[in-house]
């Protein structure tokens, strides 16, 4: 209850009671002032004790009921006074309609003496106090709600706030691992391929200087070779250096599939497909590096282990996880597959999303990597490229 509803209680009180004896002759003034001032110790008790406050609002009511109908006077607006607090005390509606009917009726009962205007008019006020009152108490309670929602919106803002910083870590550290982990893929590129074919020119070279005097022609022949080889090995050392350049302008995303499929098909010099599933939505910045990554992966293996000439890439939205399946036509391992730099790559990848990894063999070898996506999809849509 604020202040001021409290001052205008003891005012109806007090003014009532010093009017009544101003204007009427009151017979045993003491005990007159005596059961003012017992009221007004009930009034103050139900403050300091708010578990007892109906019971004492009850003793109230009856104590001002019977102080106003022997006394007469101006004491029946005492009961405008426990009015006040009715919408404090008695919370629920069937309660409230309750307590101001019976002091409606207590009401009639101080006044049954006086004139019919007078009677209606106080019933009027009585009533129209009473409407306001509640009206002013839901009000209140709906504006205590709305400041306690406000508050739990605050706390979810910094809440979200501070994930979002957390979000922003977790990208930087993804970068630094994604960067970490081309320059050891390239480094590891270098050394098993361009490494060995150098190796193997130097030896050919060395044979092709010792034939010359004897075997022109043949060894003639294996320069040429050796040629053909080192312009390969070019040709893949530039492709190695296109990789460590900066992303270009041209899009946004840094770890786009689509632009990815497109350079692996005119790099490589095969056929990529790449097809759609589902209702995209957007993903996390980890969730496109994981998905780049493992799909870079796993045409570079199709090409370099199992001479593939076709590639299959497909991602397929579903209700609670997006899967990336990348198929090829080159030949099937003989021997049970091991886990090597790259596959234990792809998976350590996903582990840290909490997703997995399937390979499979029949009918054409699959990679598939799948992780968790919030969200349901409202559609299903197709949509397929080709890439030469």
């Amino acid at each position: 209850m604020s202040l001021l509803l409290q001052w205008l209680r003891y005012l109806l009180l007090i003014v009532p009671a010093l009017g009544t004896l101003l204007t009427t002759h009151v017979e045993f003034q003491n005990w007159f002032t005596f059961f003012v001032l017992l009221v007004l110790l009930i009034m103050r008790a139900g403050e300091l004790y708010p578990g007892s406050a109906k019971w004492l609002m009850v003793v109230e009511l009856a104590g001002i009921s019977l102080l106003a109908y022997h006394a007469q006077g101006l004491m029946f607006m005492l009961l405008f006074s426990s009015l006040i607090v009715v919408g404090v005390t008695f919370r629920s509606p069937q309660a409230t309609t309750f307590v101001v009917l019976t002091g409606a009726v207590l009401l009639g009962i101080c006044l049954q003496h006086r004139s019919p205007e007078l009677i209606w008019t106080t019933y009027l006020l009585w009533f129209s106090v009473a409407a306001v009152l509640y009206t002013s108490s839901r009000i209140s309670d709906k504006h205590q709600i709305v400041e306690s929602l406000y508050e739990e919106l605050n706390r979810s803002h910094e809440e979200l706030e501070q994930a979002r910083r957390r979000l922003e870590e977790y990208g930087a550290q993804i970068g630094r691992y994604a960067q970490a982990e081309e320059r050891s893929r390239i480094a590891t590129d270098i050394h098993d391929d361009l490494g060995h074919r150098l190796i193997r020119q130097k030896m050919m070279m060395e044979a092709a200087l010792q034939l010359y005097e004897q075997h022109p022609e043949r060894a003639y022949s294996m320069f040429e070779r050796v040629r053909s080889q080192m312009e390969e090995s070019m040709e893949r050392m530039r492709r190695t250096l296109r990789r460590l350049s900066p992303a270009e302008p041209r899009d946004a995303r840094e770890y786009a599939l689509d632009q990815l499929i497109a350079d692996a098909g005119r790099e490589l010099g095969i056929s990529v497909t790449f097809a759609i599933e589902g209702h995209p939505q957007p993903l996390y910045p980890s969730m496109e590096y994981v998905l780049y990554r493992n799909a870079q992966e796993a045409i570079t293996n199709a090409v370099r282990h199992g001479s593939a000439c076709t590639v299959n890439v497909r991602l397929n939205y579903s209700m609670h996880e997006i899967a990336l399946t990348v198929a090829n036509d080159g030949s099937l391992p003989d021997a049970p597959i091991s886990h090597g730099l790259g596959l234990r790559g792809m998976k350590e990848r996903i582990l840290m999303l909490g997703g997995r990894l399937e390979v499979s063999v029949s009918p054409e070898f699959a990679i598939t990597t799948t992780l968790p996506l919030a969200g349901a999809a409202p559609q299903n849509l197709s949509l397929r490229r080709d890439y030469q």
